[in-house]
């Protein structure tokens, strides 16, 4: 090769596309060497500056190869140890750096931003999350720098890498924060920009993608759990009170928002916990109706509750979670015979007596279990229920005692 081939086989390297893996660079630092042997053996005035340069260019695709390898402390030292030795260059060669001005200062702006990223990596790795979201605004402030400098020369070709690499940055900038935050608006703003970056040929973004899109699930997921939940725990402190209106529509809502969970990721959780909701939302519109003396239809909604959970009870493979909801549905057919009773009883049917005393067996046998299991909630149930029934036991009593008389 002849001494002028040389040189523009060096000039080639400085001015062609930016390397985008780790096996590009390998190619690039493997042609510097064959180039740098080559020069060793010429003799022209400009030798030891082209070498310098080719130090340079072999050791920025060194950088760069371990920065596309993920290894962000050694790329970071190694940035700072090119920048250093670049500057040196310009400032002993100040003729010849002018030749090649315009593809020199580009290799030193991105040599600044590369500065930046891995020095962001640096601290995301640390977990200095605000060092890194820091560091990540001025790496692309320094990809900005780049981009307007090659837009000034038309050169399209480094334009369109450094505008990926500022998409690419703006989308890991927004899902940091989105994970720190926990906002899906920001991880949502990682997925417009990381796409972006893909399409001006960014390789490999397609894993980052699809991870974002499932933190994006993982978000909603959780919020809509923390919703349904809150709504459980209003329902429960609404029937705590007698406001089985609000504490029906409460249930309700929870219940909806279990389904929508189902339908985004099925899972035997959330296709439970929309039937207990279901369960809840029966159990207060028949204590609704009770208040309002309706105990037909009271005794109706205790089935459906009674009804609803059992179904549950079918898809539960754990035997030791099914006793969990057997004395709650002991509760609610009991529940269903004492408002029969009650219906009797206002119609003067005897049978009554007997569906009260069934009743109270029922309730009784809940409590037990409820209290075996420490359910709060549904101890005080089982107590009222039996305060209540037997009042009517005794004037029941009293009543059908003196009928018979």
């Amino acid at each position: 090769m002849s001494d002028e081939n040389i040189l523009v086989e060096v000039k080639k390297i400085l001015t062609q596309k930016y390397c985008v893996s780790a096996d590009e660079t390998v190619e690039t630092v493997s042609l510097c060497d064959s180039l740098g042997e080559s020069l060793v053996s010429m003799d022209f005035p400009e030798k030891e500056f082209y070498v310098r340069i080719l130090q340079h260019l072999r050791q920025f695709n060194n950088s760069e190869f371990m920065f596309f390898s993920n290894r962000a402390n050694k790329a970071l030292n190694s940035y700072q140890k090119i920048q250093t030795a670049m500057l040196e260059t310009q400032t002993q060669f100040p003729d010849l750096y002018a030749q090649l001005q315009y593809d020199i200062d580009r290799l030193v702006l991105r040599i600044d931003a590369r500065i930046q990223e891995t020095r962001a990596q640096v601290a995301e790795a640390e977990n200095d999350i605000v060092q890194a979201d820091v560091l990540y605004v001025e790496t692309i402030n320094r990809y900005n720098n780049e981009l307007m400098t090659e837009q000034s020369k038309n050169d399209y070709d480094h334009y369109f890498d450094s505008l990926s690499n500022i998409f690419y940055t703006t989308g890991y900038l927004y899902r940091l924060r989105g994970k720190n935050s926990k906002n899906a608006s920001n991880l949502y703003e990682a997925l417009r920009n990381l796409k972006k970056a893909s399409f001006l040929g960014r390789p490999k973004l397609q894993p980052l993608i699809e991870k974002i899109h499932d933190d994006i699930v993982l978000l909603t997921l959780e919020k809509l759990e923390h919703q349904a939940e809150a709504l459980f725990a209003q329902g429960l402190e609404k029937s705590e009170v007698e406001q089985y209106v609000s504490a029906k529509n409460s249930y309700q809502k929870s219940a909806q928002l279990y389904h929508s969970l189902n339908n985004i990721r099925q899972s035997m959780e959330y296709e439970l916990q929309e039937q207990i909701q279901f369960s809840s939302y029966y159990e207060a519109t028949a204590k609704n109706l009770m208040i309002q003396d309706n105990n037909e239809q009271a005794a109706l909604q205790f089935s459906y509750a009674s009804q609803t959970l059992e179904k549950v009870l079918q898809k539960i493979p754990i035997e030791s979670l099914k006793e969990n909801f057997e004395p709650q549905i002991s509760y609610f057919k009991a529940m269903q015979l004492f408002c029969k009773a009650v219906n009797e009883y206002d119609e003067m049917i005897p049978e009554a007596i007997e569906h009260f005393k069934e009743a109270q067996q029922k309730l009784e046998t809940a409590k037990i279990k409820a209290e075996e299991l420490q359910n709060v909630p549904l101890i005080k149930s089982c107590v009222d229920a039996l305060n209540k029934l037997n009042s009517y036991q005794e004037i029941a009593g009293l009543m059908f005692q003196s009928d018979a008389s």
